[in-house]
């Protein structure tokens, strides 16, 4: 048996205010490569709580902490591993609360699960009272507002950059003071959601600009180092506005073409990926 994991893009949060009763919120994409996958073998052995007992190997991987989404897909990639080995079916959601993940954004839960283009509703005020980074709260999953396939390809670089998670990520979010998050809320649902609907790359580029100085995404950006930033200039100089994915170092853009994401490899290096538009799956030998 073997579990073929994602990566996945996190586009922006959408409100750590709080203002109208609800936090976080945001969108992301799901992506083919990198991933993880899990076969049977006796490299690992899973000790969750909950979780049945199983041995396993890691045949594929990516690195941690570098904005792909890593700690959730490993997590939610070796619970599904188990259960599916014990025939035992268990949705995302369900695995997610089981190794308290989702409890800030619900991309990677629902991009595991589905695949595409993921947009969740963030969590009421009633059961997560402030802002904190998943691995400092135990609030559940937020819901599922909007999944699509998504239609473009996606390039990646991860430049030199800061790898930023525990106690620095948890001080990012305290400490964090938000500007324009009204403007922010326009651009996601008035110009970057219509448009991937409506496969508008033009716009999608726009609103991805514009995203990168709103709200927790102008923090993210301030916090990565002068190479990340100098790369999103570079990509942006040949008419490719850029973003960065969770808090980095991961920058990323859209292509229409395959031969325009090489000639982006050609000249900056990274990679090109497609979008999973099917989430995790498991195979059976």
């Amino acid at each position: 048996m073997k579990l073929i994991g994602i990566s996945r893009i996190h586009i922006t949060l959408f409100d750590l205010e709080g203002k109208y009763g609800r936090l976080d919120g945001g969108m992301g994409v799901a992506l083919k490569y990198p991933r993880i996958v899990i076969k049977t073998g006796e490299c690992e052995e899973i000790n969750i709580d909950g979780v049945p007992k199983e041995k396993f190997c890691i045949e594929e991987d990516y690195p941690a902490h570098v904005g792909l989404g890593h700690t959730t897909q490993y997590l939610l990639s070796i619970t599904k591993y188990a259960f599916e080995k014990n025939f035992q079916r268990k949705t995302s959601v369900e695995l997610a609360k089981l190794v308290k993940r989702g409890s800030t954004s619900g991309i990677g839960v629902y991009a595991f699960e589905y695949g595409g283009f993921i947009v969740d509703g963030g969590h009421s005020l009633k059961v997560k009272r402030e802002a904190l980074p998943s691995d400092f709260s135990t609030a559940p999953p937020p819901p599922l507002l909007l999944r699509v396939d998504f239609p473009w390809y996606i390039y990646v670089n991860i430049p030199e950059g800061r790898r930023i998670f525990g106690k620095e990520e948890l001080a990012a979010f305290k400490n964090a003071k938000l500007e324009g998050l009204d403007t922010l809320a326009r651009v996601v649902l008035m110009e970057f959601i219509p448009s991937v609907i409506e496969k508008d790359l033009e716009n999608v580029l726009d609103a991805l600009d514009r995203i990168q100085n709103l709200g927790f995404k102008k923090i993210e950006v301030s916090l990565q180092t002068d190479k990340v930033r100098e790369l999103m200039k570079k990509l942006k100089s040949k008419g490719f506005p850029s973003g960065i994915s969770s808090f980095g170092p991961a920058v990323y853009t859209f292509v229409n073409s395959r031969r325009e994401g090489e000639e982006l490899v050609s000249t900056f290096g990274g990679f090109l990926t497609e979008p999973n538009n099917k989430g995790a799956k498991v195979v059976w030998n």
